[in-house]
């Protein structure tokens, strides 16, 4: 019901679909935060805005004109600042904020003179890092294989070191990792099984999620288990079949029921808790999102559901993320589906909902800060 929606909730449908716009006074308090650093992470669409941390909880990535320009101008929101800080505000809703300030190590060199973030990239509590050069499969929503030409696994020892400086930063500390981004060809499935492998075994105190496409070979999910994986995704991204076959080619010829048996096999090798596949909302029909919900809750995995935002990269550069109201409507629909199933959307890691349509105190699995609060700013 929209009735139990709170200001803040509310106003997370609207900042994801149109981000907002940032006021004189905000603007100038938060280059005062960042010391002329990012005010972003700036990889991918969905993590390309703002972080903020609304009332009641409530994390969301907000596009803004400074980053999101091919879709983000003349938003109805202000990220805005007053005596007792930053707040958001407009149609009616208002919301205090506090802002997450990037990493310090996103704009530092390791000892070969690489970026650090080549290979990891903090977001809210999380660290990602992404194993490959480019990717092997391309997908006209994804902006990896657009930006940079597929060139394989990348050495594991830079890896390694750019987690722990991510781990070790001074300003916004990781505090758990996720490894994702970019597909492996065939010939390099063995490369990417040592750098789970190194990862695991370096980070035995760290909860680490895999992301990947479940390539044939790729995991031997007892032995990760046994290593300390803490969960798994693996994404249908786009549940209709004709809309997959031409939006993500390759990932289509595996076949959507490889998927599903996928992540069934997975429930029942992890427990289903430990194992996420997340579904891209606004390119194809609510429908057809809702059906990959109950397909991917029936077969015991937890859906997660993450707006589309176009990235200027890529072949839909040009199109416009769903609305607000399609949003809302979709998430009601599927939270009354999931209760109806006795699931939960994901994730639960509440920093970790800020590019999601999830808000951790509506699930049936409250999710909790198993890791310590990431750095925020008030402006107070």
């Amino acid at each position: 019901m929209v009735a139990d929606l709170s200001d803040a909730e509310h106003l997370k449908f609207v900042l994801l679909a149109e981000g907002a716009v940032v006021s004189a006074a905000a603007e100038r308090a938060i280059e005062v935060i960042v010391d002329g650093g990012p005010w972003s992470p700036d990889d991918y669409a969905s993590t390309r805005g703002v972080i903020l941390r609304l009332d009641d909880d409530v994390w969301v990535n907000v596009p803004i004109e400074r980053y999101n320009a091919n879709f983000v101008a003349g938003s109805t929101i202000t990220l805005d600042l007053g005596p007792d800080g930053f707040f958001v505000h407009g149609r009616g809703w208002e919301s205090r904020a506090a802002f997450w300030a990037p990493a310090a190590f996103h704009s530092r060199v390791n000892g070969a003179g690489r970026p650090y973030r080549h290979f990891v990239v903090t977001h809210g509590d999380r660290s990602r890092l992404s194993p490959t050069i480019g990717c092997a499969m391309v997908c006209d929503f994804c902006n990896i294989p657009f930006d940079d030409a597929y060139g394989g696994v990348k050495p594991v020892d830079p890896m390694i070191d750019a987690i722990e400086v991510a781990l070790r930063d001074q300003q916004q500390p990781g505090h758990h990792l996720l490894i994702s981004g970019g597909t492996p060809g065939p010939k390099h499935v063995p490369a990417l099984q040592r750098v789970y492998e190194s990862v695991l075994e370096s980070f035995p105190g760290i909860a680490v999620d895999i992301m990947m496409v479940p390539l044939p070979g790729l995991f031997d999910l007892p032995r990760l288990d046994a290593l300390g994986l803490n969960e798994i995704s693996v994404n249908l991204e786009v549940f209709d079949e004709g809309i997959a076959a031409k939006v993500m080619r390759h990932k289509h010829r595996q076949g959507r029921e490889f998927y599903l048996n996928f992540l069934e096999d997975a429930a029942a090798t992890l427990g289903g808790d430990r194992v996420r596949s997340m579904l891209m909302v606004g390119l194809e029909p609510m429908e057809s999102t809702l059906l990959g919900v109950r397909a991917i809750a029936e077969r015991g995995a937890v859906p997660v559901l993450s707006p589309f935002k176009p990235d200027p990269v890529t072949p839909l550069g040009h199109s416009q993320p769903p609305t607000a109201d399609e949003t809302l409507e979709l998430y009601l629909r599927a939270r009354d589906l999931i209760d109806e199933l006795g699931a939960s959307l994901g994730p639960t890691c509440p920093p970790c909902t800020h590019n999601t349509l999830t808000f951790v105190r509506h699930n049936v699995t409250r999710g909790d800060y198993q890791h310590p609060l990431p750095v925020l700013h008030t402006g107070a």
